[in-house]
């Protein structure tokens, strides 16, 4: 059954959708998302990080005529920017770059933002420009996995948040569970992993270091603010 586009994220029983998807596999809870939310009213974003190949082909497999979205803060590294175009390929998926606002990205490269305010240079550079986007559908459908981050731990497979339903089908995998479904399909993993990036981000905040150790390394912050 397919929800109208008018319906409301609020007037969705997330309770009983958490219910049913727990007892899917990965592959599944993705599929089965097409039977509540038709794919224009699904937001499905990426990194195209280390843990990105895997979700990337699941949706694939699961709906080709979704569209994955790209947050291009202008501070990817060159290897990140030619992985996505890999993955492109290899998936079929449609990539939509989403850009910060001019005047708000060049203030934060003047004045070198991600050093003194990096929490700031995240909001101008990601959070502002995706909650434009997000404003336009109904369902928000990210990579997240709850090993990650504190924050990510407390996570569910639905959620409301500010009036949009975010769903993290992954949310509940294991690392060994991932790694195998990169070794099983023979995925290409990002090319920074073998000098030692356990999570890729922007270049001025990213250092090789294990899983997601090498993130504002030496700072409190571990979320750019998006998954928040």
């Amino acid at each position: 059954m397919s929800l109208p586009h008018t319906t409301t994220a609020i007037t969705t029983d997330l309770a009983a959708l958490n219910a049913e998807f727990a007892n899917l596999d990965f592959q599944a809870r993705i599929q089965r998302l097409y039977d509540y939310f038709p794919v224009r009213e699904v937001l499905f974003t990426s990194s195209f990080g280390t843990k990105s190949v895997v979700m990337l082909t699941l949706v694939s497999r699961a709906n080709a005529l979704q569209k994955v979205h790209m947050l291009n803060t202008g501070y990817h590294f060159p290897e990140t920017m030619a992985y996505k175009d890999t993955l492109a390929e290899l998936t079929g998926l449609e990539v939509v770059e989403i850009l910060p606002d001019p005047q708000r990205h060049q203030l934060s490269r003047a004045t070198q933002m991600w050093e003194g305010q990096p929490g700031r240079c995240c909001h101008y550079n990601k959070v502002l420009p995706l909650k434009a986007v997000k404003a336009r559908h109904t369902v928000w459908m990210s990579g997240v996995h709850s090993y990650q981050t504190m924050n990510r731990a407390a996570m569910e497979i639905f959620e409301l948040v500010d009036g949009l339903i975010h769903f993290h089908p992954l949310i509940d995998i294991e690392e060994g569970e991932f790694l195998y479904l990169l070794e099983k399909d023979h995925l290409p993993r990002h090319p920074l992993e073998a000098l030692g990036y356990g999570s890729i981000g922007c270049t001025h905040c990213t250092q090789p270091g294990q899983g997601r150790a090498g993130r504002w390394a030496g700072q409190s912050k571990d979320e750019c603010g998006l998954h928040l």
